[in-house]
């Protein structure tokens, strides 16, 4: 039996890719794919996805070539399949199995079996998705959102807090970075631009104040998003 090497991702970026809703035109249970699995129109598409069924909770996916030949077939998270999430296998183009493996939330994890054309192992690959689990977005699908409004309402809540707080007129602009975890919470809330130290960290003060906020999330998830808020005085 051949021996297969093992090739230790610890820390690799695959991910699925994102898969987005039904193309507009053609066939309405179809999603239109690229050659790189992204959404497209019909006329364009070099793959098509369609359900096929549940499993439990999960929604069963199956990918075909624009040809009619099965390409990949797995289950998914949520009906529109943008989050793939369980065992799944791709296909070589002569119908032989090219890879299977597991995703969770998205992401390839653990190992993964691979082959050529004709059948034969080829090295596995292990992937870690915990490094992924607790990466900083600055532009998620979804962005946090302060409760109590949009960002021209957080910003006048800040000016107000401060103020409020402040026995002298305060001038200038005050820039806050924080991190929005998935909970709602905000860390590492300080002032990396203004004049007035005692200000700044009143400006901080006012920040940790709005928690919780409503996370960011990416495909569905919620993740850590790093927010910069401006304050001019």
């Amino acid at each position: 039996m051949k021996t297969l090497s093992i090739l230790l991702l610890a820390a690799t970026l695959t991910t699925a890719p994102a898969l987005g809703a039904y193309a507009q035109g053609g066939d309405e249970s179809r999603q239109y794919l690229s050659a790189a699995m992204e959404p497209i129109v019909q006329k364009k598409a070099a793959y098509y996805r369609t359900t096929a069924g549940m499993d439990g909770e999960l929604y069963i996916g199956k990918t075909f070539t624009i040809e009619g030949k099965l390409k990949a077939e797995g289950t998914y998270r949520d009906a529109d399949m943008t989050l793939p999430h369980g065992e799944f296998t791709f296909y070589h183009p002569n119908g032989r199995v090219e890879s299977k493996g597991e995703y969770i939330n998205g992401n390839k994890s653990g190992i993964w079996l691979r082959y050529d054309a004709w059948g034969e192992p080829l090295a596995e690959k292990i992937y870690n998705p915990e490094p992924l689990a607790n990466i900083i977005y600055t532009r998620a699908q979804t962005m946090p959102q302060f409760n109590g409004g949009d960002d021209k309402a957080l910003v006048r809540y800040v000016k107000s807090k401060v103020e409020s707080a402040s026995d002298k007129r305060v001038r200038g602009t005050y820039t806050s970075s924080f991190i929005v975890e998935k909970d709602g919470s905000l860390t590492e809330v300080k002032v990396v631009e203004g004049q007035d130290e005692k200000i700044g960290q009143q400006v901080v003060d006012a920040i940790k104040s709005t928690m919780p906020w409503s996370p960011g999330a990416e495909k569905g998830q919620p993740v850590r998003v790093q927010m910069r808020v401006p304050v001019q005085f």
